[in-house]
């Protein structure tokens, strides 16, 4: 009988402990944060200076597929900005050509529809889109814009900072909200960078009309996609008591002071 009430008295205690896990397991859920998917894979424009003081790399090119097609797109981003932020109005620059293209075909960008997202390390705020554009011939006269192995398209995407929708899907995935009412508020770089905001992804799909030159015949329509990272300007400086102090923020939203300048 001693024995039996030991391990009756045990069972009780662990009982007791495995309901006390389950509590605190289902009080500190309420603390985790669901993380975004990984978007390291795609090609990455880092307008940030990391080494020698210059932008290590203002432009990317890309070489894709068409589907069907023996000929490739050839896709260059060239960033109009020194330093990337969200907040701010920025421009990315786009050139299309073709390589390899037949002698006889000749194609034609009907369309280009691009959206601009904002990436997060938090499934919260990742893919918010930000803005887009779309891009077309605005005549009848052509079937879309010409681009050959040596005719290109060139197109500026102008990104707005904040507009109201892109605020407003940001307050719905924030902390800033309670008992059920919004406040809108324009928010700070260093927010964004807070809650593990580390770049913009632009998803681009470009509407091709495929054209055999001899009979002028329309042989197809294909739309190829492209994607992009760019990465924004992760320091952030403030002011504070007469000094001039400089926080680089890593991809978690944690921030360490990298310069501290005195305002006299």
């Amino acid at each position: 009988m001693k024995d039996n009430r030991k391990n009756i008295s045990l069972r009780k205690r662990l009982a007791l402990a495995g309901s006390c896990l389950v509590l605190c397991s289902a009080l500190s859920g309420c603390m985790q944060t669901e993380l975004a998917p990984d978007v390291s894979y795609l090609d990455v424009l880092d307008t940030n200076d990391e080494q020698s003081g210059k932008s290590l790399s203002r432009g990317v090119t890309q070489k894709v597929d068409v589907n069907g097609e023996k000929f490739k797109l050839l896709i260059s981003y060239l960033s109009g900005e020194e330093k990337w932020s969200i907040n701010a109005n920025k421009k990315l620059f786009m050139e299309i050509k073709t390589e390899g293209l037949p002698e006889n075909l000749e194609v034609y960008i009907d369309n280009i529809h691009v959206d601009t997202t904002i990436v997060s390390t938090k499934a919260a705020f990742d893919g918010i889109k930000q803005d887009s554009m779309d891009d077309r011939i605005h005549n009848s006269q052509m079937l879309g814009f010409p681009i050959s192995d040596t005719q290109s398209y060139f197109g500026i995407n102008e990104i707005e900072g904040q507009n109201e929708t892109f605020i407003q899907g940001y307050i719905y995935g924030n902390r800033y909200y309670t008992s059920g009412e919004i406040t809108e508020k324009r928010f700070l770089e260093s927010d964004y960078l807070e809650d593990g905001v580390w770049a913009n992804k632009i998803d681009s799909v470009i509407d091709l009309i495929i054209v055999d030159k001899t009979t002028n015949e329309v042989l197809r329509v294909v739309s190829v996609p492209s994607s992009l990272i760019v990465k924004i300007n992760n320091q952030i400086t403030f002011y504070d008591s007469g000094e001039y102090k400089t926080y680089e923020y890593d991809k978690n939203g944690q921030r360490r002071l990298v310069r501290t300048q005195n305002s006299n």
